[in-house]
Protein backbone atom coordinates (compact mmCIF):
# COMPACT_ATOMS: atom_id res chain seq x y z
CA UNK A 1 0.00 0.00 0.00
CA UNK A 2 1.46 3.36 -1.02
CA UNK A 3 1.60 6.45 1.18
CA UNK A 4 -1.01 8.21 -0.94
CA UNK A 5 -3.38 5.29 -0.39
CA UNK A 6 -2.93 5.58 3.38
CA UNK A 7 -3.52 9.33 3.59
CA UNK A 8 -6.37 11.16 1.84
CA UNK A 9 -4.51 14.48 2.19
CA UNK A 10 -1.45 13.11 0.43
CA UNK A 11 -3.63 11.54 -2.26
CA UNK A 12 -5.33 14.90 -2.83
CA UNK A 13 -2.00 16.74 -2.98
CA UNK A 14 -0.62 14.15 -5.41
CA UNK A 15 -3.67 14.64 -7.61
CA UNK A 16 -3.09 18.40 -7.66
CA UNK A 17 0.58 17.88 -8.51
CA UNK A 18 -0.31 15.59 -11.40
CA UNK A 19 -2.89 18.08 -12.70
CA UNK A 20 -0.46 21.00 -12.53
CA UNK A 21 2.30 18.97 -14.14
CA UNK A 22 0.05 18.10 -17.06
CA UNK A 23 -0.87 21.74 -17.73
CA UNK A 24 2.29 23.67 -18.67
CA UNK A 25 0.77 27.12 -18.02
CA UNK A 26 -0.61 26.07 -14.62
CA UNK A 27 2.73 24.48 -13.71
CA UNK A 28 4.64 27.64 -14.60
CA UNK A 29 2.19 29.75 -12.63
CA UNK A 30 2.52 27.46 -9.61
CA UNK A 31 6.31 27.59 -9.84
CA UNK A 32 6.20 31.37 -10.08
CA UNK A 33 3.99 31.60 -6.99
CA UNK A 34 6.28 29.27 -5.08
CA UNK A 35 9.34 31.30 -6.07
CA UNK A 36 7.59 34.48 -4.88
CA UNK A 37 6.72 32.81 -1.59
CA UNK A 38 10.33 31.71 -1.09
CA UNK A 39 11.60 35.18 -1.96
CA UNK A 40 9.26 36.69 0.64
CA UNK A 41 10.52 34.24 3.27
CA UNK A 42 14.14 35.06 2.38
CA UNK A 43 13.47 38.81 2.66
CA UNK A 44 11.74 38.34 6.01
CA UNK A 45 14.57 36.17 7.37
CA UNK A 46 17.19 38.67 6.21
CA UNK A 47 15.37 41.58 7.80
CA UNK A 48 14.88 39.60 11.02
CA UNK A 49 18.57 38.72 11.25
CA UNK A 50 19.58 42.32 10.52
CA UNK A 51 17.25 43.59 13.25
CA UNK A 52 18.49 41.00 15.70
CA UNK A 53 22.12 42.01 15.07
CA UNK A 54 21.29 45.72 15.46
CA UNK A 55 19.54 44.94 18.74
CA UNK A 56 22.55 43.02 20.07
CA UNK A 57 24.84 45.91 19.18
CA UNK A 58 22.56 48.40 20.93
CA UNK A 59 22.41 46.24 24.07
CA UNK A 60 26.20 45.96 24.00
CA UNK A 61 26.63 49.74 23.64
CA UNK A 62 24.27 50.36 26.55
CA UNK A 63 26.08 47.78 28.68
CA UNK A 64 29.46 49.33 27.86
CA UNK A 65 28.14 52.73 29.00
CA UNK A 66 27.25 51.10 32.32
CA UNK A 67 30.80 49.68 32.57
CA UNK A 68 29.64 46.04 32.38
CA UNK A 69 32.62 43.76 31.62
CA UNK A 70 33.04 42.67 27.98
CA UNK A 71 32.90 38.97 28.97
CA UNK A 72 29.48 39.47 30.57
CA UNK A 73 28.23 41.40 27.53
CA UNK A 74 29.49 38.60 25.27
CA UNK A 75 27.64 36.01 27.37
CA UNK A 76 24.41 38.02 27.23
CA UNK A 77 24.47 39.02 23.56
CA UNK A 78 26.38 36.27 21.81
CA UNK A 79 28.76 38.85 20.36
CA UNK A 80 32.48 38.10 20.34
CA UNK A 81 34.87 39.89 22.67
CA UNK A 82 36.54 41.48 19.62
CA UNK A 83 33.17 42.88 18.44
CA UNK A 84 32.55 44.33 21.88
CA UNK A 85 36.04 45.81 22.03
CA UNK A 86 35.45 47.39 18.62
CA UNK A 87 32.22 48.95 19.91
CA UNK A 88 34.04 50.23 22.99
CA UNK A 89 36.70 51.83 20.80
CA UNK A 90 34.02 53.54 18.68
CA UNK A 91 32.47 55.19 21.74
Amino acid sequence: MSVSEKSPAIAQAWGIIKTLSADEEARLLAESREKGRRDDVDRYNGAYQEGEQKGKLEVARNALRKKIPAETIADLTGLSISEIERLAAES
